[in-house]
């Protein structure tokens, strides 16, 4: 006798083949087949209200055209093994009715069986409501724990500050470069400076979140701004005197948009355009940063020249 694979894969074409060889020599055996892959078929589409229940309340924070094609050939295969395995009894109801089974049986098997067909006519109309009722709170429920962890896993500004100044040299001095030759500016002055704002990032400027604001160069955010922000106390210098007070700063979503907002930030800015004519000397850059009002700090341009002439800042580049 012939047999028949239990646990066939979904799209295997082929297998139709053998169950056409298998219903000539193994009509029975062919007969539970055909009702296990109608009840399959069944389930299948069962999944399918389901997720049509999740998308329609909005669907998962991560769902893509691709996660739903391999989300639905997961529940193809689910299905079939799911009916191969004994599935909820519907293969067995079908071959029992169509074995004609149901006649001359007795009183107790012939209650069974209006039971089961009772149940196959109802099944559609019924549970399909019981189906997308469990999906909509099943939905909810996967909603509120991704965004959960969404919450937990969220990046710290703490996470992305640098522990020494060789590994923020290190890291960013590509940005630098690419910063340096869009505005023809020494990146080593750009590189000087963000060092200056951020205490070589060991103190990075948090939003009110604590999310990380990438804000390398304290440029803050004024009406010409409309993206994310960071509202953080900050020293500003008025008549030579420090005092402290409250200011929005423009957030990025990484330092290099930071090193490329700086870059259009000095380009886009009359204000700038002395010291950029000057970039290929670091020492008259940071001079020109602070004659047009770069920072209120009156000491600015001495301190980032001081970086810039450290011999430990050498050493790093």
């Amino acid at each position: 006798m012939s047999r028949i694979n239990n646990n066939a894969f979904f799209a295997d074409f082929n297998s139709l083949v053998s169950l056409k060889a298998q219903a000539q020599q193994d009509p029975d055996a062919a007969l539970k087949k055909v009702a296990q892959e109608f009840e399959a078929i069944f389930i299948n589409m069962m999944f399918k209200n389901m997720r049509s229940a999740n998308e329609n309340i909005g669907g998962g924070l991560f769902d893509s055209a691709q996660t739903k094609q391999y989300t639905e050939m997961m529940d193809s295969q689910l299905a079939q093994s799911l009916a191969n395995a004994g599935g909820m009894g519907l293969a067995e109801s079908l071959v029992r009715q169509l074995q004609g089974k149901g006649k001359d049986v007795s009183s107790a098997e012939g209650s069974a069986l209006d039971s089961e067909a009772s149940f196959l006519r109802n099944l559609s109309t019924l549970d399909a409501e019981r189906v997308r009722a469990v999906a909509r709170r099943a939905a909810e429920d996967y909603t509120e724990s991704a965004q959960q962890v969404v919450d937990t896993a969220k990046v710290k500004a703490t996470d992305v500050a640098f522990d020494s100044p060789d590994t923020f040299v290190q890291t960013l001095w590509p940005h630098a470069q690419k910063a340096g030759e869009r505005l023809g500016v020494d990146p080593k002055a750009i590189l000087a400076q963000a060092a200056l704002e951020t205490g070589w990032g060991k103190y990075p400027m948090a939003k009110t979140d604590g999310s990380p604001s990438y804000n390398l160069f304290g440029i803050k955010a004024d009406h010409r701004w409309s993206g994310d922000k960071a509202l953080v106390s900050t020293l500003e210098f008025k008549e030579g005197l420090a005092q402290r007070e409250k200011a929005a700063f423009r957030a990025y979503d990484s330092f290099s948009q930071s090193f490329e907002d700086y870059a259009d930030f000095l380009k886009n800015s009359e204000r700038y355009q002395e010291a950029l004519e000057v970039g290929d000397n670091a020492a008259m850059f940071a001079a020109y940063l602070q004659k047009g009002g770069y920072a209120t700090d009156p000491n600015y341009a001495d301190k980032i020249t001081n970086i810039l002439s450290s011999k430990w800042f050498k050493t790093l580049l």
